[in-house]
């Protein structure tokens, strides 16, 4: 394992961080700029400028392939834990980006908790998916959607003139649905909810109200931003880099949903800040409530008070 990771990191990290690494084209472009520089005074500048630009432009897309060429090896040789580490290492980088926005309540710092909760969930997800697609690809290509076109001519015929009325078609969306409303809603977010609340030291009634919070708010998001996506990796994508697709892809969705339910603790302190004040509010209202029957007490003693003194006066008149 140890070996795999050594070989992937790298490839990962000049991949993630390309303005860091430039593919090495940073390197080439100063050496670039030093021959232009030498060579400014000889009426050439223009060319060389070109020869310059060209030559960096070359060696990035060069070490770009090859660095492409070594991931598809990997992911040809340890297919399972490439794509596991390049899914929880994009996670990362998602509820990092999300952290740095100012989300995170944790007086500014970062929270390594938070972002081991991702890289875990994420790397079982991925795992999940390694063993599911296949599964999926191979029991659905299009044969129900299909039927049910077919049941519906003027639909049919709707779809044969924006040219979608095809098998392959069909039978992405098809994938596309499984995966969504199957694999996302019951398998998903329960993992979802369990590593994360396990992680960051949730106890199970804290975890249990933090998915009913959130769940159909992240449930809607989840379709509108993975039905496109996943339609385009069923539809265009190689198998073999469809879940580092997904995984690139989800870099951007780790994003929203760190921000929407990514700091579990403070859900906690919001709902226990809320219950305090909820409690301090009833709190108040009953002193309110005991000062106005004291008040009315002492009114009605006063009352009766008077009217006494106003009979014994009667009598003594008497």
């Amino acid at each position: 394992m140890m070996i795999i990771i050594r070989n992937i990191i790298p490839i990962l990290i000049a991949v993630i961080v390309p303005t860091t690494c430039g593919f090495g084209g940073i390197v080439d472009l100063s050496t670039a700029t030093d021959i232009v520089s030498a060579n400014s005074g000889s009426g050439g500048g223009l060319e060389l400028v070109d020869a310059a630009i060209h030559q960096a432009t070359t060696t990035i897309s060069l070490e770009g392939s090859q660095l492409l060429a070594s991931y598809k090896s990997e992911l040809v040789m340890h297919p399972l834990a490439t794509k596991m580490l390049t899914g929880s290492t994009l996670a990362v980088c998602g509820d990092a980006i999300a952290q740095s926005r100012g989300y995170d309540d944790e007086g500014g710092r970062y929270d390594t908790k938070r972002a081991t909760s991702f890289a875990a969930f994420d790397a079982v997800y991925r795992a999940v998916q390694h063993v599911s697609f296949p599964v999926i690809v191979q029991e659905l290509h299009g044969q129900y959607i299909g039927l049910f076109v077919a049941s519906l001519p003027l639909f049919q015929s709707g779809l044969h003139a924006l040219a979608w009325d095809n098998q392959s078609f069909y039978g992405a969306m098809e994938q596309t649905l499984a995966s969504q409303l199957g694999i996302v809603p019951f398998f998903y977010y329960p993992v979802f909810y369990t590593i994360t609340a396990f992680v960051q030291g949730l106890s199970q009634e804290q975890a249990l109200d933090r998915a009913k919070e959130t769940f159909i708010p992240l449930m809607k998001r989840n379709l509108l931003f993975w039905i496109p996506v996943q339609f385009v990796q069923f539809q265009f994508i190689d198998e073999s880099l469809q879940i580092p697709f997904l995984s690139v892809c989800g870099l951007c969705w780790t994003f929203i949903i760190s921000l929407f339910a990514g700091n579990a603790k403070q859900g906690v302190k919001d709902e226990g800040e809320n219950k305090t004040l909820v409690k301090n509010e009833s709190s108040l209202e009953n002193i309110e409530k005991f000062n106005d029957e004291m008040a009315n007490a002492i009114n009605d003693y006063k009352i009766r008070q008077v009217q006494c003194e106003s009979k014994e006066s009667k009598v003594s008149s008497r």
